[in-house]
């Protein structure tokens, strides 16, 4: 099955890929708890812009690794993917591994809105991620 919330899945960590299957309209809304990255970002520049800053603390060149757990579409565009998502750390090299539920809608094949869940807790049980996120402009750790 391909629902385009298991598409974005399979595209995380590739911007290009990512923006592709954007609606010019989109929204994505993060955990408030990541400080100012956390909320609602309103249009694909302003979504652009959030992913190349959430992916920066990543080494590009180790790669995305992502499993989808679950995988499921329902009525009016809607889809949803239960992932583990596997990237490196680009400041320590430490693996990075966590939990995260996609809920997509779309529109004419496009993503129009991202409500994006995740354990924010466990991003700090990286330290790489604690010492280095706060060093990418715009991304304060509350």
């Amino acid at each position: 099955m391909s629902t385009l919330a298991g598409d974005l899945a399979h595209a995380l960590g590739n911007v290009a890929a990512m923006q592709e299957l954007y609606a010019d309209d989109i929204t994505w809304t993060l955990p408030v708890t990541l400080g100012r990255i956390g909320g609602t970002h309103e249009g694909k520049e302003a979504v652009v812009a959030l992913n190349k800053m959430s992916f920066g603390a990543y080494d590009r060149a180790a790669g995305t690794d992502v499993d989808i757990h679950e995988e499921f579409e329902a009525e009016g565009g809607r889809s949803v993917a239960r992932i583990r998502a596997r990237l490196t750390v680009r400041a320590t090299g430490e693996g990075y591994e966590n939990d995260y539920v996609l809920l997509v809608r779309g529109r004419e094949g496009k993503i129009v809105e991202v409500v994006e869940y995740l354990d924010t807790l466990k991003v700090m049980e990286y330290e790489g991620l604690r010492k280095f996120l706060p060093a990418i402009p715009g991304v304060v750790i509350s």
